[in-house]
């Protein structure tokens, strides 16, 4: 079975060594100068580890972070995928596991046409259970589709939905568990080694399992869609808000692929600093 099959049966697959150990040894020298050009910019973010939590577009500051697009096999399974080529939408870095809860990413990462998306982690450093590896429910992206215009009246009544709404979020994050449950589908961890690549499908149950070590978990997610693809957040996921005709940013390129162009780097959407105030790795 190739990649895509198995990303299509369990809505998600490892690629083994699909980054080259000298690109992931390279990406983290950056990282880690960047880390000591920018000292003051990062402090806050950082842990009691010295460690960077979920760091949104740090690839446009780090420019090696690029080569987890252009020079990557696991790409050809998201084109095939999207029916077209993959660009960057946004990435996210992170030094420790996310930790966060099973969760499908379509309330946030919401496309026109749908499932046009998808999610691409590459491992900068072996993970297993002592540091926080993905965990994943196989199967789920084929459970039937959740009412969201029914789970909109039971959660926000006649009122709007923004963008952001967490009551919206979670909501849904709990019907598809239930449905889950009601499946006897369950989480499994993922264990990887240094530059290997899962793709996940837009519908995909997945999360983030403890991290309790004081060791590191570097990794970096992409957020892939084709080019000039118009994301929407929950008030698009639930229907108040008509999705755009097209995405309002531009594009740069790196070798034959393209990246969208955002003008802040978000550190643990907390807070962000320009990309021009920050030193460039």
């Amino acid at each position: 079975m190739d990649a895509y099959d198995a990303l299509m049966r369990d809505g998600y697959v490892v690629v083994r060594q699909a980054i080259a150990p000298a690109v992931v040894e390279d990406i983290n020298a950056r990282i880690a100068l960047f880390k000591r050009r920018n000292a003051k910019a990062v402090s806050r973010n950082l842990d009691d580890h010295q460690r960077l939590y979920r760091v949104v577009n740090l690839h446009l500051v780090v420019d090696a972070i690029t080569g987890l697009l252009t020079h990557n096999p696991a790409i050809d399974v998201c084109d095939r995928f999207l029916g077209e080529a993959t660009t960057l939408y946004t990435s996210l870095y992170y030094e420790r596991g996310s930790e966060q809860a099973l969760h499908r990413d379509t309330p946030m990462f919401c496309t026109s046409p749908g499932e046009k998306y998808l999610g691409v982690w590459t491992a900068l450093d072996a993970v297993d259970d002592a540091n926080g590896p993905l965990r994943v429910v196989p199967g789920s992206h084929l459970l039937p589709p959740i009412d969201l215009q029914a789970l909109r009246r039971e959660v926000f009544g006649d009122g709007p939905v923004s963008p952001m709404a967490s009551e919206g979020w979670n909501a849904y994050q709990a019907a598809v568990a239930r449905q889950c449950e009601e499946a006897g589908l369950q989480s499994q961890p993922v264990h990887v080694q240094a530059g290997d690549v899962i793709v996940w499908h837009p519908q995909l149950f997945h999360g983030g399992a403890p991290h309790p070590s004081a060791g590191t978990r570097r990794s970096v997610v992409m957020h892939v869609t084709p080019k000039s693809m118009p994301v929407g957040h929950m008030d698009v996921f639930y229907g108040q808000t008509p999705p755009p005709e097209k995405a309002p940013w531009r594009y740069y390129r790196r070798g034959r692929r393209e990246i969208a162009r955002f003008g802040h780097v978000d550190f643990g959407h907390e807070y962000t600093r320009r990309t021009l105030f920050l030193r460039k790795a």
